[in-house]
């Protein structure tokens, strides 16, 4: 018996050596988390027009929530930073290396809606133009013929005889917005390209032999170009200088007036909302990005953070100490010659218990019960929530909940130790 309660001891042994080694060699603290935010209250940064109003933005991306990941690990001396409540290094590690991953996150959906709402206004516009120049086609053509007048179809019916269907106008819409997204366009290269296209679409409807486009003219270029200016102001992609914005580059324009728009009275100095001449739309949006993050983040955070790394720095000691004392306690107890058993005693139970708590137990609570939570009803642009938080002490917890049927049995043959001692002791009075 006292030979297995020995090799018994030396599994003990070997178990708390492995522990305090992974609670010195393991990050202190990582934190992974997956975020489904609201697509509606993310869209909100669209500028709201007539264009915007009938998007239906669940159904263009086809779900109704963008995942983002918020994740970060400190180390040791992270930690004896932040657990002085140090700002500075909290924002830097916890929030900007993220705004980097949640504005590349979010520029794919919101492009997408970016491109789509800008696709949908210009193809509106082409189409009511070329609509318009082609119905005062078929009226002149009317004029000049009343004898036929009953027998001309009416606008819409000339235009799809002429094949002027959905898919004509998608194809005008892609030249346009190319032409739109090209380096150096401006209004009036813009206004040609749509000037062609319903030039164009007029010979087209001529084809029929209802119309007369003679008096479509290069004039007629003014007006167009009023129109188009309309369109574009209303999408915020004209310049001070008459000149358009990428389209490639209107996600971060229309990001950074929102987040601009938001952060009015938050900040101390009203000049950090500007654009600086050094910064360029994207570089923009992820500063006021930032400031609006950190705006928005109550001081019970930077407490919280400052609390959590205080008890991390101080466990750090008290579990690895509890697991060299197990090793050092059983290391002696595995020389005795009567009682080779070693001593768990309540202080390892109970230590071991936070251990579960601060190891397995926070994970398993980000993991598995987090999720089933509502979280909608915060008030937030949040419709799940998942975290994953580890600590150093994520598989020491493990070991010691393994321990917990080890030491079950250990008890066992503790218990026929004993009663060995007893009975030999009897033997010998005897």
């Amino acid at each position: 018996m006292k030979a297995i309660i020995r090799i018994f001891n030396i599994i003990i042994m070997a178990l708390s050596a492995v522990a305090t080694i992974l609670v010195y060699t393991t990050t202190p603290f990582a934190f992974k988390s997956n975020i489904g935010l609201d697509v509606n209250s993310v869209a909100k940064f669209l500028p709201e027009t007539s264009f915007t109003e009938d998007v239906d933005i669940v159904n263009l991306l086809g779900t109704d929530v963008i995942h983002v990941g918020i994740n970060f690990e400190l180390d040791l001396p992270g930690v004896q930073k932040m657990m002085n409540g140090d700002t500075t290094v909290i924002n830097d590690t916890i929030i900007n290396k993220n705004i980097e991953g949640i504005v590349a996150t979010l520029h794919e959906p919101i492009n997408l809606i970016t491109e789509h709402t800008v696709k949908s206004a210009l193809k509106k516009t082409i189409k009511t133009e070329i609509t318009t120049q082609v119905d005062a086609a078929r009226t002149k053509y009317a004029d000049e013929h009343p004898e036929l007048a009953d027998s001309i179809p009416p606008t819409e019916t000339i235009m799809e005889e002429v094949g002027m269907d959905e898919v004509y106008f998608d194809n005008f819409t892609i030249a346009l917005y190319n032409e739109a997204d090209r380096v150096g366009a401006t209004v009036d290269t813009l206004t040609d390209v749509l000037y062609e296209q319903v030039d164009e679409a007029l010979a087209r409807a001529e084809e029929s032999g209802m119309t007369d486009s003679s008096g479509f003219a290069e004039e007629k270029k003014v007006e167009i170009k009023n129109n188009l200016v309309n369109v574009l102001t209303e999408l915020k992609l004209v310049d001070s200088s008459n000149n358009l914005k990428r389209i490639s580059q209107i996600v971060y324009i229309y990001l950074a007036d929102y987040l601009k728009q938001e952060l009015q009275g938050k900040v101390s100095d009203p000049a950090e909302l500007e654009q600086k001449t050094t910064e360029n739309s994207e570089q923009y949006s992820k500063r006021l990005l930032k400031a609006y993050v950190l705006a928005i983040m109550p001081q019970a955070f930077y407490q919280a953070v400052s609390y959590v790394c205080l008890g991390l720095y101080i466990g750090l000691y008290v579990f690895t100490g509890i697991w060299v004392l197990l090793f050092v306690i059983t290391l002696i107890k595995t020389f005795s010659k009567n009682k080779p058993w070693t001593i768990f005693g309540p202080w390892f139970w109970i230590v071991g218990i936070l251990q579960v708590v601060l190891g397995f137990g926070l994970t398993f609570a980000g993991k598995i019960l987090l999720p089933k939570i509502d979280v909608s009803g915060l008030g937030l642009p949040i419709k799940s929530l998942i975290i994953a938080p580890r600590t150093y002490v994520l598989i020491p917890s493990i070991i010691f909940m393994g321990l917990i049927v080890f030491g079950i049995i250990y008890a066992i043959f503790k218990s026929g130790v004993k009663r060995q001692n007893r009975t030999a002791a009897k033997e010998a009075i005897q």
